[in-house]
C-alpha cells in the first residue's frame, strides 16, 4: 500500500510543527519510503523544513531561515512525491 520510490534520494527534511493531513510520523515515512532522510534538526545538511506555518518563530524556523533553507508546506512536499 505504501508506494516507495527514490524521488527524495540524497534529500534531508525535518518535519515541525502540525501538518494539516499528515502526522508527522507519517511525512517520516513517506520521506524514507521515497529515498529521503529524516533529521530532527536543522543544519546544514537539511534540504528542506516541513513546517505550515512559515511564520513561525520556532527556533527550527528561524534556523532554516539563517542557512537558506527552504520552508515548504505540507501540500508542497506532497507534490514533489506525486
Amino acid at each position: 500500500d505504501t508506494q516507495s520510490s527514490s524521488l527524495l534520494e540524497n534529500m534531508t527534511f525535518v518535519v515541525t510543527g502540525t501538518l494539516p493531513t499528515l502526522s508527522r510520523k507519517e511525512a517520516a515515512t513517506l520521506i524514507e519510503n521515497n529515498g529521503g532522510k529524516v533529521s530532527g534538526s536543522v543544519s546544514k545538511k537539511t534540504d528542506y523544513l516541513i513546517n505550515n506555518d512559515n511564520m513561525s518563530s520556532s527556533s527550527k524556523n528561524k534556523k532554516a531561515k539563517e542557512l537558506g533553507i527552504p520552508v515548504i508546506t505540507e501540500e508542497e512536499f506532497l507534490s514533489m512525491i506525486e
